[in-house]
This record gives structure tokens, C-alpha cells and sequence, in this order.
């Protein structure tokens, strides 16, 4: 069972943020890859809805500063074990993933852009291949939002 926490905003008048539901997955993944800070300011974004070798398709890919691989996977109306049985799943396609096939992930992603200099740019120090997917993690996010109700229109 997931823990939840509520999420306050603090002043004078501290007061609940209110959560909403997203209908639809894709919204979230675009805000996530327009600024990945919604999840974490330690990542960047190398890949979205990419094909694995398993047959299924990974939202987003990210790296954090010591270049180990993030898959983030966006659900909503999936039991607990579909989500934990395609997370394995997923984990164990990214854990054979070589530094040549994360670089052609991020050209796919950028347009052909190159992983080092993006890499480089984004944390201030060069990508060391050796390290590259020395570890990865596997992030489930359920596509809710919160806002204040001043904030809805």
C-alpha cells in the first residue's frame, strides 16, 4: 500500500494543497520532460516512450549526476503487481543497456544530439562512459497533480 503524505503550502494562513487526478498519462510526461525538476532536480531526461527489448515501451528515461540510469514509469488504473511485474521487467532491459545504445536513446530523443555535451552541460562535469548504467533505478509516479484551488481556471 502506498504511503501518501499532503503537501502544504506555509504562511499566515498555511492551507492543503488539493490533489487532482490527470486524465490522461501523456500530460504529465510532457510537463516531466519540459522541466524534470517535477521530479527531481538531479536528473535529466535522455529518452521518452522508448521501445525495449521486452516488448514494451518506457515513458521516460533519465540520467542523474553519476550517470546512472532512471526509468520512470507514469501509471494510473493498473494493479500493484502489473506495475511491479513491468518495473521488473523494464529494470532488467535497462540493466543490458551499453553506454552506445543510452547514447542513440538520447540522439532518437534530442534530435541528434550528443549525450556527452548535454551531459556535460546539464551537470558541469564530463559523463564517464566506464560509470555510465553502473546502476539504474526503476521511479513509478501515479499522474496526480497538486495545486492550490486559486491556482485552478
Amino acid at each position: 500500500m502506498p504511503i501518501r503524505h499532503g503537501i502544504w503550502k506555509v504562511g499566515a494562513i498555511s492551507q492543503p494543497l488539493t490533489e487532482i487526478s490527470l486524465d490522461q498519462e501523456n500530460l504529465l510526461e510532457e510537463m516531466i520532460v519540459q522541466d524534470p525538476r517535477i521530479l527531481s532536480d538531479r536528473w535529466m531526461v535522455i529518452g521518452q516512450q522508448v521501445t525495449n527489448s521486452h516488448g514494451g515501451v518506457v515513458d521516460l528515461l533519465a540520467l542523474n549526476p553519476e550517470g546512472h540510469l532512471i526509468v520512470i514509469e507514469l501509471k494510473r488504473d493498473q494493479t500493484p503487481r502489473e506495475v511491479v511485474s513491468q518495473g521488473l521487467d523494464y529494470a532488467s532491459w535497462a540493466q543490458g543497456l551499453t553506454s552506445d545504445q543510452i547514447a542513440e536513446i538520447y540522439q532518437r530523443f534530442s534530435g541528434g544530439g550528443s549525450l556527452s555535451a548535454a551531459f556535460y552541460e546539464r551537470f558541469g562535469h564530463t559523463l564517464d562512459e566506464e560509470q555510465l548504467n553502473g546502476s539504474h533505478q526503476v521511479v513509478i509516479s501515479p499522474p496526480h497533480w497538486t495545486r492550490l484551488p486559486s491556482e485552478w481556471e
